[in-house]
């Protein structure tokens, strides 16, 4: 199963923008130092496809400014923001290539073409991430209700949520938005 803990670092950023610029910040810059040079075990893809031996990796720590540059309005609102992209609206909902979907973030491999279903609910899902280390998960108590959110382990950056309603043989529904991810076809995968 996936880690289940917190990530301390994007707990207290709140960002606000307006016509593409930082209007208010408000963070613990003790908390943001902690994180930096912090390390995490994750799996690259191998030339095949195949999750690849457990490394250690340095986590992905931006200022909200440069994610914004980085990742435009729309991704960054999804994965900075924890924001959620209408139902039926992603570009990767009926998308039914072979080959990985990429974190938009920080490029580390999320989920793969062979875990995905077609839920019926608006959003790309998968029955199992990529690779169990690569994606976190924690407690999301936002609009009234308990969820699992999950998070990308490099970069903390928002994926979705996980629910307990997927097909065999997991049982599990990982509900991602498209703009938190990239896809690559397998004849385009980097290889680390």
């Amino acid at each position: 199963m996936s880690h289940r803990f917190s990530i301390p670092f994007l707990s207290p950023l709140l960002v606000l923008v307006a016509t593409g610029s930082l209007l208010a910040m408000e963070s613990n810059s003790r908390q943001e130092k902690s994180v930096l040079g912090r390390e995490v075990r994750v799996r690259w893809a191998l030339s095949d496809g195949r999750p690849g031996p457990v490394q250690t990796v340095a986590t992905v720590v931006k200022t909200p400014s440069e994610w914004l540059r980085q990742l435009g309005k729309e991704r960054y609102e999804v994965l900075r923001n924890q924001g959620t992209e209408p139902a039926f609206c992603g570009n990767l909902v009926d998308h039914h290539d072979s080959g990985i979907y990429f974190c938009a973030g920080c490029d580390l491999p999320l989920f793969t073409s062979v875990f995905k279903f077609n839920s019926k609910t608006g959003w790309p899902s998968f029955f199992k991430p990529f690779a169990k280390e690569n994606v976190w998960e924690r407690s999301d108590t936002n609009h009234g209700m308990v969820r699992t959110e999950i998070l990308c382990a490099r970069c903390g950056g928002h994926l979705g949520h996980v629910f307990p309603d997927g097909p065999p043989p997991t049982g599990l529904r990982y509900c991602l938005n498209s703009q938190a991810l990239v896809f690559r076809a397998y004849s385009e995968i980097p290889i680390k």
